[in-house]
Parts: C-alpha cells; structure tokens; sequence
C-alpha cells in the first residue's frame, strides 16, 4: 500500500509541475490571472528560458532612434519610406538600446554606437547629430490604444 502512495504523490508532484509550467508557456489570453502569478513565481527562478510554445504576445512597447539634425529637427534614423528590409534592421537595435534605458544605461555601447552611426554617415553633417530613443508603451494592456511616450536622450561614446 506505501508504493502506490509514494507513486500517487510524485505523479501529483509531475502533474503540478506540469501544470505550471504550461500556464506560463501559454498565451496570457488563455491562462486565469491568478494561475499566472503563481506559475511565474515557480517557473522564473528556475526554469526561465524566455521562449513561447505559442506564437508569443506583442511586444507592449514600439521603440524607434531618433536623429536631432542641426536645424532643431528630430526625425526617425530609418526613414519610413525606405525598404521594408532596411526599416526592420532599426527595430531590433531600437529594442536593444531601449532595454539598457530601462537599466539606467544611457551611454550607448561602442559598437551600438558606431552601427548608429553608419546609419546616418549619409547626412549633410554626420557628426553632428544627436541620437535619442522613443518609446511608446501600452499603460494597460486591455486598451492598447492608450500608450505612454518616454523619450531619452543617448550619449554616444
């Protein structure tokens, strides 16, 4: 009788587990609020790999680098008429350089530094542009239409 209680209780150990980790793997759409709390509070420590089973939620904030031209003038380092392949490689260095502003860094890394200005090395005065990061940032994820706008100014090396 003991070997079917020892083996009750560690599949009720393996089903938990599994459970858990499931309802932080899912879409939050699909996982109860409260379920979600406490997988993230079991899975993060441990088992944190920051990837989805599922197509993963939208990203709650748009980031872009601005360019501030001599005149005064601040606009996107990508130009939104350009390619659609060269507008996507701003993204991901807009989101990199956005998170390390989330840290309080906001000395540029030197190679950052140098692919921003590459990106710009067509302007009339390339060394003179300033180079800041927008974001614009859902506030509550139930109305997305309603965003913030952080604008911080880099520091280039």
């Amino acid at each position: 009788m003991p070997i079917s209680r020892n083996r009750l209780i560690v599949v009720a150990l393996v089903a938990t587990h599994a459970l858990l980790l499931l309802a932080y793997t899912l879409p939050q759409s699909w996982v109860p609020t409260r379920l979600q709390g406490v997988a993230q509070r079991y899975v993060r420590p441990l088992f944190h790999q920051q990837w989805n089973l599922f197509a993963p939620d939208p990203p709650l904030c748009a980031c872009s680098i601005e360019v501030g031209l001599s005149d005064g003038i601040w606009q996107p380092i990508i130009s939104p008429q350009e390619h659609y392949l060269v507008r996507r490689m701003a993204r991901p260095l807009a989101d990199h350089i956005h998170d390390r502003n989330q840290h309080g860094d906001t000395v540029v890394m030197p190679v950052l530094a140098q692919a921003l200005r590459r990106l710009t090395r067509d302007l009339e005065h390339p060394s003179t542009v300033r180079f800041r990061s927008v974001s614009r940032c859902v506030v509550d994820p139930a109305h997305p239409e309603g965003r913030s706008l952080e604008i911080i100014e880099l520091v280039l090396p």
